[in-house]
């Protein structure tokens, strides 16, 4: 607290004071225009006697949300009042609500209509702080951009046939429209219309911020000057419904009282749930666009869940006075930034006036035109609408932006609600086709082009040379559900099919996010299909979730038959080991089956003789600079992140080199292989962790004891090194 008072001390003292103070002023008459203009919008058509009292409710949210927000948001030049779109939906509640009670009893009638409004706004403040609590935004940062682009789109045309039932007292739609068109109702809505349009013309070519207010105070003047030389007094004028009345002299507020809520007929309160709860969504989704706006306009970084949970908490003070609900408006708050008055000052001015209107002159309110109230909801909501349907037109693909219109067509005629259904139905089906569309399969393989890293005799890499291809492998990405799934097993099941026939089929389930029961229903009927085929299945990197699955639905015996392995590289061991053991069976009724593999391998046993043989030779010769030692199966031979002591070579017995973190193997090692390579010419921290596989000798070469073999024997010095260099590049 102690921080926030030194920051407005320090800012009512710095050049910021100055536009803070001009756009609060500014930006407050202009609020409390917009906040009749909602509340006329909300209270229109049969309800419009009760606007004035309405007026109280939405300046007194207003006047709420700027302030607390003002003090409290991260964004510190953030001006915030009721919104259009959650007010656009209010509004749908002024029907039903007026036919289920009419205006016999207007007290009762406007009781209702504040409850409804109150508990619509209280449930959207607990929500919003909720998911600001608990860090949930990330979550609906994933709203998909052409639902949200279309519920805007169509909270803009709720606005505009909230600006011309304002101006006319008759609520568009295709019933009424010719009654529109009639010339005692076409002269009271059509100048708005025309100023919202001519405005927002203005706006598209110059963007000064005074050119809003201006307009208002010259449109005002110009009716005055009009009822001058016509001859209309302010009376009649507010008889045929171009002034606001009603307006009570000592102000807004209190707009009810504790004891109004005896006549609020709950029934009517709880028949308007649906419309509350799209309400809180629409809310939602603008308090989540309006932040990133912010941030995005502004380049400043704005914590997400703090906003959340400041809005709800404002939220929640504006429902308990009857307000709509609303958040940050990202036009002023970013024309506040960008004009100098990057303060909190410029809210807390701009709620000051909102209130000062509120509780003391109310009455300045009867000289407002109700065209100029209406015209400048007409206004905002062109605006939207040019924004989302116009200029996404550009950014979006067509099947997106189709998706956006059509959720914009069924809002403007059958309803929010209708439209909520609406787009997320063609957002998923959309989503589910885009996603069955994506290839799961990230890569494939064959035993030809892929190897395990463990060491195998010549006879055994010989074979798998030559029967490799009989290893299929497939590495997979994304997620797996009834869509990606099935086309999988499609390919799977080609697969079984080819020639020559696979032995064993390999899955790496490594970059796979998550499944469904349909995937694993899907893996089920190719598993059957390749046990039927003698093909054994080989997955790696699966969860337990998906085994666990797949042993419910799949018989014992195919079940059983599903070899898995902790990676990649373990799995090929598995399918080697697999391709081996077939080759045996295959071939263990030929006479001839081991003469043909001793004539293939012959060269490459003679090339590993001849490599043990210079191996043997040149530890003899470097035995009087030699360490010998001794280990037992799994003891370490070298830890990751130490130093070593210099050269060690492995002579009798194999070891395997692992990642330690992962447990990844990166190497199997054996008789002849340098263990690290790096450390025979300098000083080197080992990558890796190297374990012997069972009991195993090896030598050291220290680096001591190096430069005194180079000073006695530099040409045994040169043959090392060529040695080391040949192993470490696999050719010796």
């Amino acid at each position: 607290m102690k921080s926030l008072f030194k920051e407005l001390a320090e800012d009512a003292t710095s050049p910021k004071m100055v536009p803070a103070l001009a756009l609060g002023l500014v930006i407050g008459v202009l609020l409390v225009v917009i906040g009749v203009s909602f509340a006329a919008m909300i209270f229109s058509g049969p309800l419009a006697p009760l606007a004035t009292r309405g007026a109280g409710l939405t300046l007194f949210g207003a006047a709420s949300l700027c302030g607390f927000l003002a003090l409290s948001s991260s964004f510190r030049a953030a001006i915030s009042t009721p919104q259009d779109a959650p007010v656009a939906v209010l509004a749908t509640m002024g029907v039903p609500v007026a036919a289920a009670m009419g205006m016999s009893d207007p007290n009762a009638t406007f009781a209702t209509m504040l409850a409804a409004m109150s508990i619509a706004t209280l449930a959207t403040g607990i929500a919003l702080v909720a998911i600001g609590q608990f860090r949930l935004t990330r979550y609906f940062r994933f709203m998909p951009y052409p639902v949200v682009g279309g519920f805007l789109a169509g909270g803009g045309w709720m606005l505009v046939k909230g600006g011309i039932s304002v101006m006319s007292s008759i609520s568009p739609d295709i019933d009424t429209l010719p009654m529109l068109f009639e010339g005692m109702h076409i002269w009271k809505w059509s100048p708005g219309a025309l100023y919202a349009i001519s405005l927002w013309l203005v706006l598209k070519r110059w963007s000064h911020f005074l050119i809003l207010p201006c307009s208002i105070v010259m449109v005002t003047a110009a009716y005055y000057v009009a009822f001058h030389v016509l001859g209309i007094s302010l009376i009649d004028a507010r008889a045929e419904g171009i002034l606001l009345s009603g307006v009570p002299s000592s102000g807004l507020w209190p707009a009810f009282s504790l004891s109004d809520l005896q006549a609020v007929r709950w029934d009517v309160v709880f028949d308007q749930t649906p419309i509350m709860i799209t309400v809180m969504l629409v809310t939602m989704m603008g308090l989540l666009l309006n932040i990133s706006g912010l941030e995005l306009g502004s380049g400043t970084d704005i914590d997400f869940d703090r906003e959340f949970r400041n809005a709800g908490l404002a939220n929640t003070l504006g429902g308990l006075g009857g307000s709509a609900p609303g958040s940050h408006t990202l036009s002023l708050s970013l024309l506040c930034s960008s004009s100098g008055a990057y303060t909190r000052l410029a809210g807390l001015i701009t709620a000051g006036v909102i209130a000062a209107v509120l509780f003391m002159g109310g009455s300045v309110l009867e000289y407002f035109p109700l065209p100029v109230l209406g015209g400048l909801l007409v206004f905002l909501g062109i605006d939207i609408m040019d924004s989302w349907l116009r200029a996404t037109r550009r950014r979006l693909p067509l099947s997106d932006y189709l998706v956006l219109g059509v959720i914009f067509l069924v809002i403007c005629f059958s309803g929010f609600l209708e439209g909520v259904a609406v787009g997320l139905v063609i957002t998923v089906v959309l989503f589910i086709i885009r996603l069955s569309r994506v290839d799961i399969i990230h890569g494939n393989f064959t035993g030809l082009t892929l190897h395990s890293r463990i060491n195998r005799s010549i006879p055994q890499r010989t074979i798998l040379q030559q029967h490799g291809e009989h290893i299929r492998g497939y590495t997979l990405n994304g997620y797996l559900f009834f869509g990606s799934a099935s086309l999988l097993v499609e390919t799977l099941k080609q697969e079984l099919r080819k020639t020559p026939q696979p032995w064993c089929i390999l899955l790496d389930f490594k970059g796979v996010s998550g499944f469904d029961i349909s995937a694993a229903n899907a893996f089920q009927r190719f598993i059957a299909s390749a046990h039927a085929e003698h093909v054994r299945i080989v997955l790696t990197e699966t969860s337990p979730r998906f085994m666990n699955m797949l042993q419910r639905i799949l018989p014992a015996g195919s079940f059983n038959t599903l070899v898995t392995a902790q990676d990649l590289d373990r799995g090929m061991e598995a399918c080697e080991e697999i391709i081996l053991t077939e080759y045996a069976e295959r071939t263990a009724q030929q006479a001839n089956a081991e003469d043909m593999l001793f004539e293939q391998s012959v060269d490459d046993m003679m090339a590993h003789l001849d490599r043990q043989v210079l191996f043997e030779e040149l530890v003899e010769n470097l035995r009087p600079w030699l360490q010998e030692c001794h280990y037992e199966g799994e003891t370490p031979l070298v830890l990751k992140g130490e130093a070593q002591q210099g050269l060690q070579m492995l002579v009798w017995g194999s070891a395997t080199a692992t990642d330690l973190d992962g447990g990844a193997r990166l190497a199997h090692l054996r008789a002849g292989d340098v263990l690290v390579p790096q450390a025979a010419f300098a000083p080197f921290v080992a990558r890796e962790h190297i374990v012997a596989d069972g009991p195993c000798r090896t030598v050291m070469l220290t680096a001591q004891a190096r430069l005194l073999m180079e000073q006695e024997t530099p040409d045994l010095a040169l043959r090392l090194d060529r040695y080391i260099i040949s192993s470490w590049n696999g050719t010796a």
